[in-house]
């Protein structure tokens, strides 16, 4: 099964590469420019990354950064293991 998904996170590419590294935890990844990738058991996951530039927000400029997870070889519960792992990582305090 083939799997897509993208998201947008509030932060410079730097500041985005740098939590999507510590929500990876001990997985094994390697980082290429813009992109990681994740490899778990025999499945290859790449998570692309795009600065967007800052979005206007009130009086705040906020920097927005879009994140595309990607696996070719998947299937769709590990798809859905991986993104559930990746969100209750990168989830913000705040708000509810």
């Amino acid at each position: 099964m083939s799997f897509s998904e993208t998201h947008e996170m509030e932060g410079t590419l730097k500041e985005c590469l740098r939590e999507l590294v510590a929500a990876l935890g001990h997985r094994d990844f390697e980082m290429t420019g813009d992109e990681v990738i994740v490899r778990d058991q025999d499945k290859r996951f790449v998570i692309s990354l795009t600065y967007e530039g800052d979005r206007r927000l009130g009086s705040l400029d906020l920097p927005m950064t879009r994140v595309e997870y990607t696996c070719s070889d998947c299937t769709e519960a590990e798809a859905k293991e991986f993104q559930e792992h990746m969100a209750k990582h990168l989830m913000r305090a705040g708000g509810g």
